[in-house]
């Protein structure tokens, strides 16, 4: 190798390691070497300070944290309100940010800079919960404090965001199209404060950010409030729990429309609905029944259609979160006979079941709709299997449920056996199969109960069983309850205030507002023991409260 070719390998050798090393410098990544971290960071002093007042208009803002930080999470994670409409100028020193507002600090105003808990370190250690500070460049600090919790399963994914408007500001905040006034994020726990509030009306929303873009949008669980809050100039308020929720705001529509034989007319929308009425041009509409499996699954029950004829339908549906809609289709008629034997699609209790309730009714769901005939001799007697005296009631046309006159013995274990020949559809086709059931009756001696108040008579409770698979909803109508027949282990008591008396929580919508319905829940699980009654006290259903200036913030 000649001298000139070995300067140039030299030469490009030098340039390539020089420019791994910038690499190396320009990417951000843990420190190597050592012990791993774990330790959260924090927040070890602020320029302002907190609660100063009379700040210079051109004084930069400047927060020192306690170790090297990974910067994109906090810029990410961090706030300013006010809010600037312009983005905000970061510049980094070490574990020092400085910040900048574009338009400059305002006079005579109150700011809060929150730094939120999605701040981690170099190892991506997050911070413990969110840090706020405050400061003024007026003669005086705006003391206002709101503060809540926001309900988020396990199961829930993303960061969580709580944005704040002054009504003042933003007379009808829709947070899919308007900037929040303040915004903080929830800790660990779902608890949130904004310190440093004026007097003013406000709305809180808060959401669960999927696609991790720091906005809400089509698809992000959204939490509504119970209502508004009124805040004093100084004023502490509790604003009552927030719960993540699914948003839909389309209208469902109709998939497909079949005639699989002269007598039915097969429905699939795009989600779960209820029809609330059908016309269908020169053909009468006699049954309507829901798929029992999948309830986005509709069948109607018709007079005999004629072979080939083209029939127009108009259907009137709603979906689970009120969307209404009436949506038309045609379907050709068909001539001919059902000849499909209905089958048994879900029975309760469900087959082996254990710890059924002494009270619990029995339940078959059909794949079709029954003739809707008396069926008081279904249940066989054999060697082992008794005849319980009950009665049955169809409640929906392929949904028959038997209530026995007493309770199932304690302890024992149940077997039934139906007569499938007594149950017929509409077409006249027997089942395919005998309906039976095997189920044991929970030892209610060694049940425990569960007792309290609430601030309302028309509350509706929930039991949650945290130990084993469990789940009761109890409607009251009094302000005492008692909840009994629990097996013995650890629950969570919740509900919510039933404001429009149909027993299913209502969550809220945006525009036109409706605030969701108030929550109630105990901060603590409960232990439930056997042949003992615990007493919860009393379960609050408040908008909000005010807090007295000696309570600390959650």
């Amino acid at each position: 190798m000649t001298d000139d070719r070995l300067q140039i390998s030299e030469g490009f050798f030098f340039l390539l390691c020089t420019l791994c090393f910038l690499i190396a410098c320009a990417r951000q990544m843990p420190p190597p070497g050592g012990p791993l971290d774990k330790t959260p960071p924090r927040v070890i002093d602020t320029v302002p300070a907190d609660d100063s007042v009379r700040v210079g208009l051109d004084t930069p803002i400047r927060i020192r944290f306690s170790e090297g930080m990974d910067r994109r999470s906090v810029e990410r994670a961090l706030f300013i309100s006010p809010q600037s409409a312009r983005e905000l100028d970061f510049r980094w020193r070490g574990d020092a940010l400085e910040i900048r507002l574009p338009d400059g600090l305002q006079a005579d105003r109150t700011y809060l800079v929150t730094v939120g808990q999605e701040s981690a370190d170099e190892w991506r250690n997050r911070m413990r919960s969110s840090y706020s500070f405050g400061f003024a460049t007026g003669d005086r600090l705006n003391r206002g404090e709101l503060n809540g919790r926001v309900l988020k399963s396990k199961e829930e994914r993303g960061q969580v965001f709580v944005w704040a408007y002054d009504l003042s500001v933003v007379t009808a905040p829709d947070p899919g199209r308007d900037l929040p006034t303040y915004v903080t994020q929830p800790d660990e726990t779902g608890h949130f404060v904004l310190p440093r509030l004026g007097s003013g009306n406000y709305r809180i929303f808060a959401f669960g950010d999927q696609n991790n873009d720091r906005t809400y949008s089509s698809g992000d669980l959204l939490a509504l409030p119970p209502g508004d809050v009124m805040l004093t100039d100084e004023g502490r308020v509790r604003l009552g729990d927030l719960k993540l929720a699914v948003r839909d705001t389309s209208a469902p529509a109709l998939v497909a429309a079949r005639t699989p034989d002269q007598q039915h007319i097969l429905m699939r929308f795009d989600e779960p609905v209820r029809v609330w009425g059908v016309e269908i041009t020169d053909l009468s509409v006699l049954e309507i029944y829901q798929d029992p499996v999948d309830s986005s699954g509709v069948g109607l029950i018709t007079g005999l259609q004629t072979q080939g004829v083209e029939y127009r339908m108009r259907v009137d549906i709603v979906d689970r979160w009120g969307n209404r809609d009436t949506t038309d289709a045609t379907v050709r008629g068909d001539g001919t006979r059902d000849r499909r034997a209905p089958e048994v699609l879900a029975i309760a209790p469900a087959e082996n079941a254990e710890n059924v309730l002494p009270t619990a009714v029995i339940r078959m769901l059909f794949s079709d709709a029954m003739r809707l005939d008396p069926v008081s001799d279904l249940w066989v007697a054999s060697d082992s299997t008794v005849v319980p005296r009950g009665h049955f009631e169809w409640v929906a046309p392929n949904h028959l449920v038997f209530t026995s006159d007493g309770l199932w013995t304690s302890g024992e274990t149940v077997r039934l056996i139906g007569n499938r020949e007594r149950l017929l559809d509409i077409g006249g086709n027997v089942l395919t199969e005998p309906i039976s059931f095997v189920f044991s009756v929970m030892d209610t001696a060694a049940l425990g109960r569960v007792s309290g108040k609430t601030s309302s008579s028309d509350v509706v409770i929930w039991v949650e069983g945290l130990a084993h698979e469990f789940f009761r909803e109890q409607i009251l109508r009094d302000t005492t309850f008692s909840l009994t027949n629990l097996l013995p282990g650890t629950y969570r008591i919740s509900g919510f205030l039933d404001r429009d008396r149909n027993g299913q929580w209502m969550s809220g919508q945006i525009h036109p507002f409706l605030p969701a319905e108030p929550l109630v829940a105990r901060a603590d699980t409960v232990e439930v023991r056997a042949r003992w009654e615990t007493e919860v006290g009393k379960l609050e259903s408040k908008i909000w409260w005010m807090l007295p200036a000696s309570e600390e913030s959650p």
